[in-house]
């Protein structure tokens, strides 16, 4: 099962159910091809993606010659804008293939959120995962909300409950346990802004991000 997912980055907004781009609340046109390489460099970050897996990515089964790749490339880095920016966001490795270096959020649901929401956040890594209202999966399984593709965490780990500005967090019988702020979570506990958690080995850290409050822990 493929999970649509929404992922953000520098004034970038990306939707994989939608097949949208945006900039700087704006839309910007992408070929499918063009799509298709932003979406595979932000998902294997940061991860090298070899130039013949990205090939197969845009052109399975079928022959084309190497040089189209570096023009989709530049189609991608076009739509980003500022060449700086292009540059840095995907990196070449000269005679390996590319990199997306940003951090993103991401999302498995494709909402909208109120400009004056504040936002809830799990930091996996260079990952920033929004959490949105209602349940929030977290594990090992590709269809959860929050995805962490590691061996100490269970299939289906934990469960986030976003309500407001509250966040309740509970295990669910996984097999390392969730500590939060160090300690074994035995029964559900409510999150504050900067707590520490562990899914099994895997940190991770909870941030409550304010868009319009310049003294937000977590900048847009």
């Amino acid at each position: 099962m493929t999970v649509a997912m929404r992922y953000s980055f520098g004034d970038c907004w990306l939707d994989t159910a939608s097949r949208e781009f945006s900039r700087r609340g704006q839309s910007v046109h992408l070929s499918p091809k063009a799509f298709d390489l932003l979406c595979t460099l932000i998902q294997q970050r940061p991860r090298v993606v070899g130039k013949a897996e990205l090939m197969q990515a845009l052109w399975p089964d079928t022959f084309v010659v190497e040089g189209n790749l570096p023009v989709i490339v530049a189609e991608v880095r076009d739509a980003l804008g500022d060449r700086a920016f292009s540059a840095t966001a995907i990196k070449t490795h000269h005679g390996i293939g590319y990199g997306f270096t940003l951090d993103v959020e991401e999302s498995s649901h494709a909402r909208r959120a109120d400009p004056d929401d504040p936002q809830l956040l799990l930091i996996v890594g260079s990952r920033h995962l929004a959490l949105n209202p209602g349940a929030n999966g977290v594990g090992r399984e590709p269809t959860c909300d929050v995805y962490i593709n590691d061996a100490s965490v269970s299939r289906s780990h934990a469960q986030i409950e976003v309500r407001g500005e509250t966040a309740t967090i509970k295990d669910l019988g996984s097999k390392n346990g969730t500590r939060v702020r160090g300690s074994l979570l035995a029964s559900p506990a409510d999150l504050q802004d900067g707590d520490e958690i562990a899914f099994g080995s895997v940190k991770a850290r909870f941030i409550i991000k304010r868009r319009r409050d310049p003294r937000s822990t977590v900048t847009l």
